[in-house]
């Protein structure tokens, strides 16, 4: 065993404040009871240990009941598909759809928000697209360079789909120039670089990853020639600066006169910040990457990393 003091990811954030839905407690329950009636499982730990319900209420603290139960359902299947092996030799079918289970509510949100169901049906095909591209590399034993992976990582982490879910649970009606502007696409790169480097950290807990495994740090480790220790503190610092580089962005954003007066728009940028600050609380919280050590951890920052003979 090795021990190792992670970065303050909780200090960097804590610009975006925590809030928690009031409806946390039902959603999850219900949740977990028609995921193991659906006969969907996670094989690290239990639905009540990964705590998906407590993910989506931290991150969507203003969603109503029957949203917050969509979306608890959401990330329960993006965590249960994410621990699935991809196989290199095969890509993305509707057929396959990760969400198939979710096919009645989606088509009803679909309804109602048309371009808002093509741009979540477009993030979900860039989730697997970049998940093939990843696991094809993996078999040839190839790692992407740091620049390829953080693209890559984006959307295979289903970031952008959680990202989606932001508007949906707010019933954020943005203007239609939003979506589309450069400084919106930034804000995007910005939270799905905090919660995917903040969770590419907090999974060296489980042990340093593999050479060939695609990990921020492990990409650091060669690119940059440094050890384990001094690679996850330049990721910690990747991480602030994302942070960082989001506020700065925010605030260019609210500086154009259409979107500075729009009410919709400080709501969405409200959505943004809670997604943030839920996610990266939440990995302290679920059992997934910290065992039961969540609060220590939180409390001092120390792990203690198991360490290959």
């Amino acid at each position: 065993m090795m021990s190792l003091q992670l970065p303050d990811l909780l200090t960097f954030c804590s610009v975006f404040e925590l809030r928690t839905n009031r409806h946390c407690r039902g959603v999850s329950q219900a949740s977990e009871k028609w995921l193991l009636e659906s006969g969907v499982t996670l094989s690290s730990t239990a639905w009540s240990a990964a705590k998906p319900g407590l993910l989506a209420a931290a991150c969507h603290p203003s969603a109503d009941a029957t949203q917050l139960r969509f979306i608890t359902d959401f990330l329960s299947l993006l965590l249960h598909h994410r621990e699935q092996p991809v196989s290199p030799v095969t890509t993305y079918s509707g057929n396959a759809d990760t969400f198939m289970l979710l096919s009645d509510r989606l088509s009803r949100v679909a309804y109602r928000h048309p371009r808002w169901y093509m741009r979540f049906i477009k993030s979900e095909r860039c989730y697997h697209d970049a998940k093939h591209q990843l696991s094809e590399n993996s078999a040839h034993g190839l790692v992407p360079d740091l620049e390829s992976y953080i693209e890559q990582r984006r959307d295979a982490s289903g970031f952008r789909m959680a990202l989606d879910m932001v508007q949906y649970a707010g019933d954020v009606n943005v203007p239609d120039t939003l979506p589309g502007d450069m400084l919106f696409g930034r804000l995007h790169d910005h939270a799905c670089d905090v919660a995917a480097w903040s969770e590419d950290i907090v999974s060296c807990a489980k042990g340093i990853p593999p050479k060939h495994e695609a990990n921020i740090v492990t990409i650091l480790m060669r690119e940059r020639n440094v050890p384990f220790e001094c690679a996850v503190s330049i990721a910690g610092t990747l991480v602030k600066q994302s942070v960082d580089a989001f506020v700065a962005t925010e605030e260019a954003l609210l500086s154009v006169p259409d979107f500075a007066a729009d009410h919709e728009v400080r709501r969405y940028l409200r959505g943004l910040r809670d997604w943030m600050a839920g996610f990266v609380n939440w990995l302290y919280e679920t059992q997934l990457f910290l065992g039961e050590k969540g609060n220590e951890v939180r409390a001092f920052g120390w792990v203690f990393i198991p360490v290959s003979p």
